[in-house]
């Protein structure tokens, strides 16, 4: 039987999705602040968990060097497949494991830093998830997740479209999203898996020149139709609504991103 959506879209993914998510997930310098809770240095063990294309867990290679080594673990088989093409290619220190999580296939104490963006907000259980990134990062070694807050969601295209938009959103998040507020709770969930010195930023630069588009498109607009709540000529109207609003300067995206950071005692 097939896993709930929120699962399962991620575990089937075409070849046209897979072109999208390079787009979506890939490293910009804009991810910078991000990445600094984590503190590398040279020569660490690392896991990104939920690494997806790679593109994030091969920047966290480049920076611990050839003497560390860094972890990528995700459900899709073809993600990790490529990552590690990309791994070889990029000549540096990364290796990748296609497992489902929690748990995460991983002994106790097995990494100096564990890492996880946006990922989340589509687990079983968040909660148990954090717990098992917790058991698997070393005595004085440091947690860190980024994730979403998608009831803080903002986007207006302009007041003819604000109920287009909510109902395309709504449906979206209904089948999309196991936790759309696991950004405000990952500073209690942190708390309970154990962590010490947990420290919690926002970080919310608003897109008013379209760089959303590609998760837009891809992601949220695919998820409206899938569930049945948004008719597919609907969907292409806030689509155009969308290229509308960006050619004309009126778009406005906001998704603020929860950094919270733990050490494991």
């Amino acid at each position: 039987m097939p896993e709930p959506y929120y699962k399962q879209h991620w575990i089937d993914i075409d070849a046209d999705r897979q072109g999208a998510y390079d787009q979506i997930l890939a490293f910009h310098p804009a991810m910078e602040p991000l990445l600094k809770p984590i503190e590398l240095k040279s020569g660490m063990q690392v896991l990104d968990v939920g690494s997806g294309p790679g593109h994030t867990t091969l920047e966290l290679a480049r920076r611990v060097g050839d003497a560390g080594e860094v972890t990528g673990v995700d459900i899709n088989a073809e993600f990790v497949a490529r990552s590690t093409r990309r791994a070889k290619e990029a000549k540096v220190n990364a290796k990748f494991v296609n497992h489902a999580f929690p748990p995460l296939p991983f002994p106790d104490g097995s990494f100096d830093r564990v890492f996880c963006k946006n990922v989340l907000e589509y687990v079983d259980s968040a909660g148990e998830t954090i717990v098992e990134m917790a058991r698997v990062a070393r005595r004085g070694g440091i947690v860190v997740a980024v994730d979403s807050d998608w009831e803080m969601l903002a986007l207006d295209i302009g007041e003819a479209h604000r109920d287009l938009t909510d109902r395309v959103l709504a449906a979206s998040k209904s089948i999309a999203i196991k936790e759309p507020r696991i950004g405000r709770r990952l500073y209690g969930l942190f708390l309970a898996a154990g962590l010490a010195a947990v420290k919690a930023e926002v970080m919310c630069g608003a897109d008013v020149a379209g760089r959303s588009l590609p998760m837009l498109r891809s992601s949220l607009a695919r998820y409206a139709r899938d569930s049945g709540r948004v008719s597919a000529e609907e969907i292409a109207r806030w689509l155009g609504a969308i290229d509308v609003a960006i050619r004309e300067r009126k778009f406005f995206f906001v998704l603020p991103q929860f950094v919270v950071r733990g050490t494991r005692e």
